[in-house]
């Protein structure tokens, strides 16, 4: 065993990784230090255990224990739930368990004075760090709690936000020391059990409002106030306290220093890494200037090889930058912090078609498809935006912590969030690297960025990388000595930029590599007053004069509405950046917010003024006009049989889809048709899954649109799927396949589709009344659809072994499998296929004879 103060291992010189671990169970609080778990944990300190043979896979039991459910579930939020390393079951039958990630302040083991050796303390809690916190701070670390409280508690851990031991604080981070208990089996099985409500928030919440600083109290004891009475929702609580955090920031001066390198590495023949700003750019930036002209910082990794990697990641980036250049302009209108993301989202959609369009003109399958990863930061006044896709990692560091806040699109990680298996363990089977999704690898109706928003109230440091610096747990390994110094006050982000470049291509070297720094320094701490009225101004009368750019989160919105084009034409000469974001929010519960329809000019208010007797009969005849208008309306919609007989089915209205189509078109976001092979519909011919052909009327922000808020609202829609709403038409934006052929006459079976990119074989053909059916059997789906295989970097067609249907598709929809069949209408087919004449077969799956 190597003495604890060495870095390097005496026998391999390897690099000697220090974990220092939480552990939770009862056999815990009876252990003395220097006890010794499993012939492997030392305790340390109370609770804090060192793993003392790194070098090996951490316990697992064969089946997990069901109070891990919470933490694997959860394992999406990294940068505040604790990571499950090992778990051992005790011949008491209890378990012990191991937590990485917890809340240590592990990087006081990196100060000269300590040494290698010193044991990490526990980060001071919440309720200890309040009182001396600058309001920013404070409304930060209420606004992440808002944030986690939904999923807590769906997974039955809402009340570990409540207790004050568990909530600590890595600076403007809150961390969690380990998740309190959850439900237990019998609960799980249905049994009742008392789970926290907003109230309990609320009345936690009491002491902390009471003793705020000044410049926030008076908002904070009004909020919790709705809490208690049951006035707010958590969308509205999590809408609340993002406006007065962009009230408060208002008086925040932040200075960024931004540098990127990349290198083509010691092996490999060219680079097909890409950054933006080109490498070798740096920049010193204050919040003043990037709240007019936000910055960007871009990282890429491109995929397949000799098929165009490289191409591949300098499209995205190109594609990226023009999306968000309305943005960048100094003249561009303040966002809110909601359609900042989803501009983010939609940029990077975008360049994931442009790629898809390219691979589809090139008639590219499977693994000659190119694609790239990507990690972002956009720095936009006192918040940096970190979005991602793929393995390309960001990393935040403190004095304290180096933390990785993106989550691997990988199957290990997925693996852990469906609650497979331990993420360590996970590593260790084949094909676990492999990504399940990256840019240009399939349709953006399936595709999942995550954009997260930071904000800036302390000194730190973000590190944004591609594989070829992380690989092999180098950020970890050299953080203390390399990236530290910066957030403490010595080094440039230029120079440490190099010197990470230089440590790739030493220690890994088996790629390229690309590195981007974004140094922040908070120069004047805001002390902005934030109103009492901020918390309330949704619920009054006088909101119709409040000026609108975004929805609040969670409504229902289409993706189109919230482009950029639609936002810079938005009326903003009247009011500042600042005041958009803190009271665009607060429209919680308004009618327009809650109908979809897109608010994105500033709303008057007109005096009132006594009709004429002319206008008031026009008045009159008018309404009368409208009350028929919406008895029909009502009539339509209550009687099915009304429905039926007067209107085809279909699964939106026509002029629903041209008003969205000439918004987008107008914006340039169509894009040219893409030339495929015509499908073949005879008896035996194979045909591949794709996304809408180009020859249907929508464009193809429209349907990516239209799917990714039927999957975003899936978990609110009421269950059952009518005739009107899954047969295929030109909204349609997936393949429909039934058990049986329908004529129309009776309510369609609940419907399933196949994944883009399978391969599906004509079994037979079958008019019924006047529509001609398509009997499909699903040969094979592409990588990534089913845990029963191993997903890659393409989209390639494998064989699958389940006879069940898979997991939902976009809109609720379930997923075939290979071997199965079902029937479509031939325009669906036509649609949504493309020709397959020359398959080989070994993509003909469960259809090969």
């Amino acid at each position: 065993m190597n003495p604890e103060d060495v870095l390097v291992c005496q026998v391999c010189q390897s690099a000697l990784p220090h974990y220092y671990l939480w552990g939770v169970g009862d056999l815990v609080s009876t252990l003395k230090v220097n006890s010794l778990v499993n012939q492997r944990y030392l305790l340390k300190r109370d609770r804090t255990f060192l793993d003392t043979k790194p070098g090996l896979v951490p316990e697992s039991p064969p089946d997990l224990p069901t109070f891990l459910t919470a933490y694997l579930h959860l394992s999406a939020y990294p940068l505040h739930v604790p990571r499950v390393y090992s778990v051992m079951k005790t011949p008491d039958g209890d378990y012990v368990t191991m937590l990485e990630s917890s809340a240590l302040a592990v990087g006081v083991e990196a100060d000269t004075a300590a040494g290698p050796g010193h044991v990490p303390e526990l980060l001071p809690t919440l309720s200890s760090q309040w009182k001396s916190a600058p309001p920013l701070r404070q409304l930060s670390w209420l606004w992440q709690i808002a944030q986690l409280w939904e999923p807590f508690v769906q997974e039955q851990v809402a009340a570990t936000l409540l207790d004050a031991n568990l909530l600590r604080v890595d600076g403007s981070i809150v961390r969690l020391l380990a998740l309190a208990a959850g439900a237990t089996s019998a609960e799980l099985a249905g049994q009742s059990t008392q789970q926290p409500t907003l109230i309990d928030l609320g009345l936690s919440w009491r002491s902390l409002a009471e003793k705020a600083n000044q410049a926030v109290r008076a908002f904070l004891e009004r909020l919790c106030e709705q809490l208690e009475r049951q006035q707010l929702s958590v969308e509205q609580l999590c809408e609340r306290l993002s406006a007065a955090i962009a009230v408060c920031a208002e008086g925040q001066t932040v200075n960024y220093d931004l540098a990127v390198y990349t290198d083509q590495g010691p092996t490999r023949k060219r680079n097909e890494d890409a950054c933006y700003p080109e490498s070798g750019a740096t920049a010193s930036v204050t919040s003043q200037q990037t709240t007019a002209s936000p910055q960007l910082l871009i990282v890429c990794d491109g995929i397949g090889g000799h098929q165009g990697g490289d191409i591949a990641s300098k499209l995205a980036i190109e594609t990226i930058r023009n999306q968000l250049e309305p943005l960048l302009m100094t003249d561009a209108p303040g966002l809110s912090s909601t359609a900042l993301t989803l501009a983010i989202e939609e940029a990077i959609c975008a360049a994931n078609d442009e790629i898809s369009a390219q691979n589809d003109q090139a008639q590219r399958q499977a693994r000659d498809r190119m694609g790239t990863t990507l990690v972002l930061a956009l720095m936009k006044g006192a918040d940096v935006y970190i979005a991602h896709l793929g393995d390309s990692r960001a990393y935040r560091i403190s004095q304290q912590n180096c933390q990785q806040v993106t989550l691997d699109d990988d199957v290990a990680s997925r693996q852990v969030r469906l609650a497979g298996g331990l993420y360590r363990e996970a590593l260790t089977q084949p094909g676990s690297g492999s990504l399940i999704q990256a840019l240009g690898m399939g349709p953006s109706q399936t595709l999942r960025p995550t954009v997260q928003r930071f904000v800036m109230d302390e000194d730190c440091l973000f590190l944004l990388c591609s594989d070829g610096l992380s690989d092999s747990d180098r950020v970890e390994q050299f953080w203390p000595s390399v990236l530290r110094p910066l957030v403490v006050g010595s080094g440039s982000v230029s120079a440490v930029g190099q010197q990470l470049v230089e440590i790739a291509n030493k220690y890994n070297g088996h790629d390229n590599v690309t590195v981007g720094l974004v140094g922040v320094r908070v120069a004047l701490p805001s002390e902005r007053m934030v109103p009492r009225e901020l918390a309330t101004r949704a619920q009054g009368a006088e909101t119709a004069a409040v000026p609108v750019t975004s929805l609040p989160l969670g409504k229902k919105r289409s993706r189109s509405q919230t482009g950029l084009a639609s936002l810079a034409s938005a009326d903003s000469a009247t009011r500042s950046p600042s005041e958009d974001t803190a009271t665009t929010q607060l429209m919680a519960g308004a009618d327009d917010t809650d109908s979809g329809r897109s608010l994105t000019g500033q709303t008057q208010q007109f005096p009132k003024s006594k009709p004429s007797n002319a206008a008031s009969g026009v008045l009159k005849g008018g309404i009368a006009l409208l009350i028929l208008a919406g008895a029909g309306g009502l009539l339509y919609f209550l009687l099915p049989d009304l429905t039926n007989r007067f209107s085809a089915p279909v699964a939106s209205s026509p002029s629903a889809l041209e008003s969205l189509n000439e918004e987008e078109i107008s914006s340039g976001a169509a894009s040219a048709p893409v030339p495929s092979p015509p499908v073949d519909l005879s008896k035996g011919a194979y045909v591949r899954i794709r996304r809408a052909s180009s020859s249907a009327p929508t464009s193809g922000n429209t349907v990516r649109n239209t799917a990714r808020n039927t999957a975003r609202n899936t978990a609110t829609a009421t269950p059952g799927i009518s005739d009107r709403d899954v047969l295929p038409t030109e909204g349609a934006t997936q393949i429909l396949i039934y058990p049986n052929p329908e004529d129309g006459s009776l309510p369609n079976a609940v419907p399933f589709t196949i994944p883009v990119g399978a391969i599906a074989q004509i079994v037979a053909l079958e008019p019924v009344a006047a529509a001609q059916w398509v009997q499909l059997k699903v040969c094979t789906i592409p990588s990534g659809n089913s845990l029963a295989e191993t997903p890659v970097e393409g989209s390639a067609p494998v064989k699958s072994t389940e006879d069940a249907a898979l997991p939902l598709a976009p809109g609720g929809v379930s997923l075939l499998s290979p071997g199965n069949q079902g029937w479509a209408l031939s325009r669906s087919v036509e649609q949504f296929a493309m020709g397959a004449p020359n398959l080989p077969p070994d993509q003909r799956g469960s259809c090969e004879s």
